[in-house]
């Protein structure tokens, strides 16, 4: 234990994994026999929320079907930050992660592309726009997505107050944000604050922010809907979480243990079907309760927010973004 401990904080130096996460990563169970292998995975999200459940349907899928063969063990941010987990996945510290493609901005620009995209999964695969997305995570991330899940499930900004009639009401309210918000924030005129998921009930407690940017499920997982009073309509962009591995560790694995994550993918996909429909219910009938209403300021606030983020994704990566931007749009 102490050597494999030596070994991943060496490691860990390298790639900029905080210490407590190396710690954490030392409790992964070792490699069980030859036949069966051990993965190790990290989500971006606690497993008991509407974006975890997603991740752990699908690792408990291929420890149902692959016992024997391969085997996934799993911890969630608390372990590895959801800011650290690419960096663990390229260098191969773990072996798979949930992440959404802000996480990874810095590394693959680009991948904001799929935020934009009006496409389901299927459509994706079959355009070539998931073989020409993943051939950019090989090449910056050493990392191939086997699938994602969200899709079709917009943004919004949620705020404290009954503050916002129109587009110029948002100057000057301070906002919760994160990478994939940040251009259309700034175009809005709103004032931006990083802050922690854990930190952030405390942050709209206190004040400190007016609101935040999350998707439309899951603000009642995480109590920020007792303090929420409106969601600015229409949603924007769509949810991607990309379930993620490593490219090298992929390649090593045996037919075998390969059928296993690519039946896995077609059960989830499948899954994610009735998935959507029932948290979508559940979440907005959650948001109705608490009393969230919806404000709508129509076409020119949806225009905005893709016009941003377009802008954004092609100064950061615009050879990559040009040629990916028409497999993602139908």
């Amino acid at each position: 234990m102490v050597a494999r401990l030596n070994i991943l904080t060496k490691l860990g130096r390298a790639v900029g994994i905080s210490a407590f996460s190396i710690a954490c990563l030392a409790a992964f169970p070792a490699s069980a026999a030859a036949a069966e292998v051990q993965l190790k995975a990290a989500s971006f999200i606690p497993f008991n929320t509407a974006f975890g459940r997603p991740f752990k349907a699908f690792i408990d899928r291929v420890n149902e079907t692959g016992k024997g063969v391969i085997q996934i063990s799993a911890v969630g941010p608390e372990a590895i930050p959801g800011m650290e987990q690419p960096n663990a996945l390229r260098s191969g510290l773990v072996d798979m992660i949930a992440n959404p493609p802000s996480m990874y901005k810095s590394a693959v620009p680009e991948a904001h592309v799929q935020d934009l995209s009006n496409m389901t999964q299927a459509e994706q695969r079959a355009s070539g726009g998931q073989a020409a997305m993943n051939e950019s995570l090989k090449k910056k991330l050493n990392a191939v997505s086997l699938t994602a899940y969200g899709n079709g499930v917009p943004f919004y900004l949620y705020l404290t107050q009954d503050k916002v009639k129109s587009i110029e009401d948002f100057k000057g309210l301070r906002i919760r944000s994160q990478p994939n918000y940040a251009p259309f924030l700034r175009a809005l005129g709103a004032s931006q604050t990083m802050v922690a998921i854990p930190e952030t009930y405390t942050a709209l407690e206190r004040g400190v922010v007016d609101g935040l940017g999350y998707p439309g499920w899951g603000i009642e997982d995480l109590g920020w809907d007792k303090m929420l009073k409106v969601r600015v309509e229409p949603g924007f962009y769509s949810v991607v979480v990309n379930i993620m591995m490593n490219n090298k560790k992929l390649e090593q694995l045996t037919p075998e243990q390969r059928k296993v994550i690519d039946d896995a993918v077609v059960w989830f996909e499948d899954y994610m079907v009735q998935y959507d429909k029932e948290t979508t219910l559940k979440s907005f009938e959650a948001q109705k309760a608490a009393g969230i209403k919806a404000v709508n300021l129509g076409p020119e606030y949806l225009k905005l927010a893709r016009d941003a983020m377009w802008e954004d994704v092609l100064k950061n990566s615009p050879k990559e973004a040009q040629a990916l931007q028409p497999l993602f749009q139908k």
